[in-house]
């Protein structure tokens, strides 16, 4: 880096593979610096850079298959904010892979452990749900207690257990739905016995859909910007 302390014309921002700028009241000329696409490829310094792009690149391509299988149940509201939390929560699991140096880390590895599983476990897909869950597993069965967390004349709420199969690899699989019930939402607890699939692609997610209804003249419609979905069971591949 040099000062020039006195020049006369119009600056010239970039000399030859030096860049200039004013300081106080001096010239300063020092040699272009910074991140460069040659740079990102070629220089140590960035390997790092580059392992971390490798990774957020895979946890995001994942996140969007997921996304595609899960596209009929997902919240329609503040779509943006769904997608950013999904994706960053799940590349919060890579922590769990030991088995791969990073920038090769993978979901599905992380998943396949005792603590990646748990991180995601209770996993609300709606940043803004309007509902709260306690819940636990026993014999197959899930037990659910389910809290409105606004104020509303909320009468009922619908409920149903949603199974993905999904290769975390190719994003092949199904979403296995079951029927509805209805529920009054003050009811303490709730107990609904967990589907069985026999065979399988990949991956499960098991799935508990919340969604607030009222009952219009014998028919139970849905109230507008109000679901949860939530992660409850996790069969890795």
């Amino acid at each position: 880096m040099a000062r020039i302390i006195s020049y006369e014309g119009k600056r010239l921002p970039k000399i030859e593979g030096f860049v200039t700028y004013p300081l106080d009241n001096a010239l300063i000329i020092r040699a272009k610096s910074g991140f460069t696409a040659d740079g990102l490829q070629n220089n140590p310094k960035y390997d790092l850079c580059k392992r971390n792009a490798s990774e957020f690149g895979a946890v995001s391509r994942v996140c969007k298959l997921i996304r595609m299988r899960l596209h009929e149940v997902l919240p329609k509201q503040n779509m943006l904010d769904m997608v950013n939390a999904f994706t960053k929560k799940m590349h919060s699991l890579l922590v769990n892979d030991k088995l791969h140096e990073k920038g090769k880390r993978t979901v599905a590895t992380a998943l396949a452990t005792k603590e990646g599983k748990k991180a995601l476990l209770g996993y609300d897909f709606n940043p803004d749900s309007s509902f709260t869950f306690n819940y636990a597993i026993d014999e197959e069965q899930l037990i659910v207690q389910v809290k409105k967390t606004t104020a509303c004349n909320l009468q009922w709420i619908g409920l149903r257990m949603l199974v993905l199969d999904i290769n975390l690899d190719t994003g092949a699989g199904d979403l296995h739905t079951n029927d509805w019930n209805f529920e009054k939402h003050n009811t303490l607890a709730l107990c609904y016995d967990i589907p069985e699939v026999k065979e399988t692609t990949g991956t499960l997610f098991y799935l508990l859909e919340v969604q607030a209804f009222t009952l219009e003249e014998a028919s139970y419609v849905p109230a507008k910007d109000s679901k949860g979905l939530l992660l409850f069971d996790i069969v890795a591949a």
